[in-house]
């Protein structure tokens, strides 16, 4: 968390059946980071909220300072704040980034369910000491938008993690064909690569100066998806990545794809065969992914239909991600037997 963080209070009182009588249903409780930034991440935690408050869920969004809260992904989810020492029930569950080690560490001894949903697999992000894992601080269920951090779970810690299903927009992340021009979108809030090989393309003359750049930084939801609905190509430079969703979401709006997987979008990224839905690069080797692009925008400006197959399987990709019913029953799946029990104890307890 960040340097003067809320803590959590818990309720010294919670295990007295006079207390478990009156507690109301169980909550669920996801943390997030003070972080104004737009996030993939950040996104997800907001959605899920959002998600489960619709299905009848008490669901909230607990962030560190009021009045602090993340608008411009457009999901609505109630907020606690840390900063207010709001007390914790046993019967409410807690959800926890694998980023927020503090939390865990302080919430060790809470007597309730924890889950952490673990978005990234890079072990910087995990910040775990030597030789310790999840476990040592009480966390056994995890839950996870990605295949690859599911299995490397598995393989790092020995726990099984629970897959909840991505989801991409399908109102916002479309593909309007009449909306496209020659337009290369990149993200740089992780990475510049892209940025950087905008100059030296440039700097080449045509025909890549005669291409639209955009980095995609500080935008509100609609403003991103709007410059993916008009780009030709989106390019992607994230060496890190869970599920690599922005991907998937320019997928969805008829970008050809060049760039890395990011590891963790190697699950549904295809470099080959009839089923090809990108043009891949290893990732991190950036002077041939500069090559890679040239060729592509070369052959593009030459014949602005030569990727059209690959794009379409692009949209097929991303199409299987976008039925939000998907996540909402994934998302019941592992909430609500943890919320029936707490209630069954709570009627024993009476």
């Amino acid at each position: 968390m960040c340097r003067g963080a809320g803590t959590v209070k818990q309720n010294q009182n919670e295990n007295r059946p006079s207390d478990l009588e009156y507690t109301p249903m169980s909550r669920i409780l996801y943390f997030c980071p003070d972080f104004p930034q737009p996030s993939g991440g950040i996104k997800t935690l907001y959605r899920h909220v959002q998600r489960l408050a619709a299905m009848g869920f008490d669901s909230w969004i607990v962030h560190q300072q009021r009045p602090f809260r993340v608008t411009w992904h457009g999901h609505e989810a109630p907020a606690l704040w840390l900063s207010e020492r709001p007390k914790l029930s046993s019967q409410d569950i807690l959800v926890v980034p694998e980023v927020m080690r503090q939390i865990m560490r302080q919430t060790a001894n809470f007597a309730g369910e924890r889950i952490v949903i673990a978005l990234s697999w890079a072990p910087t992000y995990w910040n775990l000491p030597l030789g310790q894992t999840w476990r040592h601080v009480g966390i056994t269920r995890v839950i996870t938008k990605s295949p690859l951090i599911q299995q490397y779970l598995r393989w790092s810690m020995g726990i099984d993690a629970t897959l909840i299903s991505e989801y991409v927009n399908r109102e916002r992340y479309r593909f309007p064909a009449e909306s496209k021009r020659p337009k290369i979108c990149y993200l740089t809030r992780k990475d510049r690569s892209a940025a950087w090989l905008h100059g030296v393309l440039c700097a080449k003359g045509g025909p890549f100066d005669g291409f639209e750049w955009t980095p995609l930084r500080e935008l509100s939801e609609d403003e991103y998806a709007r410059n993916l609905r008009e780009a030709t190509v989106y390019v992607t430079t994230n060496i890190q990545e869970g599920m690599n969703t922005s991907v998937l979401e320019a997928m969805a709006c008829g970008c050809l794809v060049v760039g890395y997987s990011g590891i963790g979008g190697s699950v549904y990224m295809k470099n080959d065969g009839p089923l090809q839905n990108c043009v891949l690069v290893e990732n991190g080797n950036l002077p041939a992914l500069g090559q890679q692009l040239e060729n592509v925008l070369r052959q593009l400006d030459a014949n602005p239909e030569a990727y059209a197959w690959i794009i379409q399987n692009g949209l097929k990709t991303a199409r299987a991600y976008q039925n939000p019913d998907d996540e909402a029953e994934s998302l019941r799946a592992v909430f609500a037997p943890l919320v029936a029990r707490n209630s069954s104890q709570r009627t024993r307890r009476r």
